[in-house]
């Protein structure tokens, strides 16, 4: 490996590593996979970036990148073609993940309502842990309200394909192929009931089946300890950006604390980097690691100054 390779940092049964994992197959992407654990603790990852524990999390020397959001930017940026926004509505189809977000939510109630009982004491306190905002003890009685938003927003898919485009877009795959396909992968696959449920859409199946079929790129297995030693080997080329009307009036320097505003997936404390209007990113070492940056999305990432 060298600094410029592609390293995931994973595990395959996320929907949201299902999201890079078909962006890394449009791009046919050849990469390296570091598994993670699906719940804490995850020692290895959090010395990566610095607090952060959920996944996906990109890697790319002493540059580390989290969420999909900006994952998505970095292949853009690295790997032109394909392109991940073939139509060229880049912003609109970010934009589209804060829809993917909440068609996710009516899948993930529905899995913790019909499948909790199957889940280990560690996993379920996990969980609980991960989504405070949950209730997991009275989420049955909603269990009506998830089905019927679930479907609601897998119609909007099948009324889309209907006039018989292989993607939602047309005939090349999109990001907003990717934003859609990771909901209904999860939920077919953990839950048996929502074949029935979105059985007369005709056109979702045959579509999933093509954005499957994207597949994943070349995935290569490395180890975690390997992964660590490149990025405390390596040097972060990234420069400082500060907008200069940054709605927090954030500068170059400053120490934050950046964290998820819909989960606690954890924080990442370190000194401002870059400070644009959808991005930031945090510079923060340790003994493992060395120095690296940590980028985030400025959507949906809440920026602690009162430290």
């Amino acid at each position: 490996m060298n600094e410029n390779d592609l390293i995931l940092h994973h595990y395959d049964a996320s929907p949201f590593t299902q999201k890079t994992l078909r962006m890394l197959g449009i791009k046919g992407a050849n990469w390296y996979s570091v598994e993670s654990p699906m719940i804490m603790p995850k020692p290895d990852l959090v010395a990566l970036t610095g607090g952060y524990r959920g996944t996906p999390v990109l890697q790319i020397g002493a540059d580390v990148y989290i969420d999909n959001q900006r994952i998505a930017l970095e292949l853009e940026s690295r790997i032109p073609e394909p392109s991940l926004f073939p139509t060229g509505e880049r912003d609109m189809l970010l934009a589209m993940i804060k829809w993917s977000d909440a068609f996710f939510q009516p899948g993930l109630h529905m899995a913790i309502a019909l499948l909790n009982e199957q889940w280990s004491e560690e996993f379920e306190t996990d969980r609980r842990a991960l989504f405070p905002h949950i209730d997991f003890d009275t989420i049955n009685e909603d269990l009506p309200y998830a089905r019927s938003q679930l479907r609601a927003h897998a119609q909007l898919l099948n009324q889309n394909l209907s006039d018989g485009r292989d993607f939602l877009l047309g005939e090349t795959p999109s990001l907003a192929d990717i934003h859609a396909f990771s909901v209904l992968w999860f939920t077919r696959s953990t839950m048996p009931e929502v074949n029935e449920l979105l059985k007369d859409f005709d056109f979702l199946l045959p579509w999933e089946e093509r954005v499957a079929a994207i597949g994943e790129g070349t995935r290569n297995p490395v180890n975690v300890k390997d992964a660590h030693q490149l990025a405390f080997a390596s040097t972060s080329p990234t420069k400082a950006d500060i907008d200069p009307c940054d709605a927090q009036g954030l500068s170059e320097g400053q120490l934050v604390m950046v964290e998820p505003d819909d989960s606690k997936r954890g924080g990442v404390k370190g000194e401002v980097v870059i400070a644009t209007a959808n991005e930031i990113a945090v510079k923060h070492n340790n003994d493992v690691i060395g120095e690296v940056i940590v980028h985030f999305p400025r959507i949906a990432y809440r920026v602690h100054t009162d430290l």
